[in-house]
């Protein structure tokens, strides 16, 4: 169980920390990287928007708590496997049946958790053959491509249950983040009201930069934190020109490639680092199964 809360966020310095971060990386990178692990699906040609768009829609369902490039990694060997590209396919999903789909799944590890994958993708693609003509453009077409209001209709226990993970207030976004990077003239509109994807890179990331300091533990992410990072980053990009989505990239690099490093409160990186003026000094200890943290300005 947490303890009591003892944490102050600080816009007005994750505001000047995003400035910084959006720059480095349009310029040179974060630590001379930019690309993501969901970037490599760009190494894969594809017929049409409609098969990009469920491609990149079934896998991000299953990005949650495993090694994203390795999810990636097996996504694209699975599609150079001709034999298995029916399953993205929601509609050849549904005639070829849950059993047939979990073999395939498991063939190049996309699933690593066998049953509960494979339920994920099974009721997603049920779901977008079944109410929307095996089409995800036709999902997004039914709520006219606003996706703060899809957003908001589907954080509902029936769509969680129709459409798991990616209805859900970490992996939407990510999901629209990853589509609206990737695929070409997709209508999506107020993509600025989406707040910023959630996950361990992007909690560390705004803890040793001091968008948030304070003292707190937990073991996991909780909802008073990620709250936290969404409040303070909504409240930092106000008027920025900057959707809170766009910020998962530089921040997830910062973090990935510099943070993690990070031990007893000393960064062996921090000499490279674009934004090592905001490096707090005190414990910042973030994965999946701990938070714990004692900050201070």
């Amino acid at each position: 169980m947490a303890m009591k809360i003892n944490l102050e966020i600080h816009p007005e310095r994750a505001k000047k920390v995003a400035r910084i971060l959006i720059k480095e990386l349009e310029k040179d990178g974060i630590f001379q990287y930019k690309d993501l692990p969901d970037d490599e699906i760009r190494k894969v040609s594809f017929d049409n928007k409609e098969e990009l768009v469920a491609v990149l829609s079934l896998i991000t369902a299953l990005d949650y708590m495993r090694d994203a490039r390795k999810l990636w990694d097996s996504a694209i060997e699975t599609l150079k496997d001709k034999s298995l590209r029916w399953i993205f396919c929601p509609e050849e999903v549904v005639k070829k049946g849950r059993e047939k789909l979990k073999k395939a799944l498991l063939k190049h590890k996309i699933a690593i958790r066998k049953e509960r994958d494979t339920d994920i993708w099974w009721n997603i693609s049920r779901t977008i053959a079944g109410e929307f003509g095996g089409s995800f453009l036709s999902f997004f077409d039914n709520f006219d491509y606003m996706v703060d209001e899809t957003y908001k209709q589907l954080d509902d226990e029936k769509w969680h249950k129709k459409f798991p993970n990616l209805s859900g207030r970490k992996i939407f976004p990510h999901w629209i983040r990853i589509l609206s990077e990737k695929v070409e003239n997709l209508p999506f509109g107020n993509i600025d009201k989406l707040p910023i994807p959630v996950d361990v890179h992007v909690t560390r990331a705004t803890f040793t930069t001091g968008c948030i300091t304070g003292t707190y533990k937990a073991k996991s992410i909780t909802r008073t934190v990620r709250n936290l990072v969404v409040k303070v980053w909504d409240e930092a990009l106000k008027n920025e020109g900057i959707p809170p989505i766009s910020m998962f990239r530089p921040l997830w690099l910062l973090s990935k490639h510099g943070c993690h490093y990070r031990k007893n409160g000393e960064c062996p990186r921090k000499k490279e680092c674009p934004v090592r003026e905001f490096c707090v000094p005190g414990r910042v200890v973030i994965s999946a199964g701990r938070v714990d943290v004692d900050t201070y300005l």
